[in-house]
């Protein structure tokens, strides 16, 4: 048995966070499946889906952290459009 549910989450931009257990569990809830995987992904190229305690202070100290290892001031080399990467390179490699 399959079953498929779309959960949208608006981004406020760079570092937003998102806890997805409540909605995740409601999907589950509403599969009326007992056993299995859940799967979750996200569309799109500058978003992430990752598992991490979602404990006090990680909303901040996270994109702190990521601006820290890829700074989002940094010319980077990639990216079709030089306009373009300048305004979002650090997006595609700052995430976890």
């Amino acid at each position: 048995m399959t079953y498929q549910q779309e959960i949208t989450v608006e981004n406020r931009g760079h570092g937003h966070m998102h806890d997805l257990t409540k909605q995740i569990g409601e999907v589950v809830t509403a599969s009326g499946i007992s056993t299995g995987v859940v799967h979750v992904f996200n569309v799109g190229s500058t978003g992430v889906v990752g598992t991490i305690e979602f404990e006090p202070g990680l909303e901040e100290d996270m994109p702190a952290i990521l601006d820290r290892l890829v700074p989002p001031s940094r010319d980077y080399g990639h990216g079709l459009c030089r306009a373009l990467f300048q305004r979002y390179g650090s997006t595609h490699c700052g995430k976890s």
